[in-house]
């Protein structure tokens, strides 16, 4: 199961995930991550969805970040729980907290997955 925790991180990108949670509380923008680390296996699994097994596509590569320890994926939470209704097709602006919280990733250096042709508005990673 792909992990959460922010030690799986490599280091460097420890320090930003780290930074990023600090920028989150100021802004005062609750969240939690929902992946940091996934095995290639993982990676693999994720892939075949849409495709070769039933469910929505959820990933568009078998490439991914995640894999290197050197990506993370958010859900904002309102009202104490997540908000995982994000969809390629929709509008930024109707998501002003995901728009809010990529913000604070490319203050931090870090490439925000919502400004990708096909936008994933929870990943962040490493330039």
């Amino acid at each position: 199961m792909a992990s959460r925790k922010i030690e799986d991180l490599t280091p460097r990108m420890q320090e930003k995930a780290k930074e990023f949670q600090r920028r989150m509380e100021v802004a005062k923008l609750p969240f939690i991550f929902t992946c940091t680390y996934r095995s290639q296996e993982e990676q693999n699994e994720l892939f075949k969805q849409g495709r070769s097994k039933p469910g929505l596509k959820v990933t568009w590569t078998t490439n991914s970040r995640h894999t290197d320890r050197d990506a993370f994926d958010i859900a904002i939470v309102k009202d104490g729980k997540p908000v995982w209704d994000v969809k390629v097709n929709v509008n930024i602006n109707e998501i002003p907290d995901y728009l809010e919280a990529g913000q604070i990733g490319e203050s931090i250096g870090l490439v925000w997955g919502g400004r990708w042709g096909k936008p994933d508005f929870p990943h962040y990673q490493e330039v």
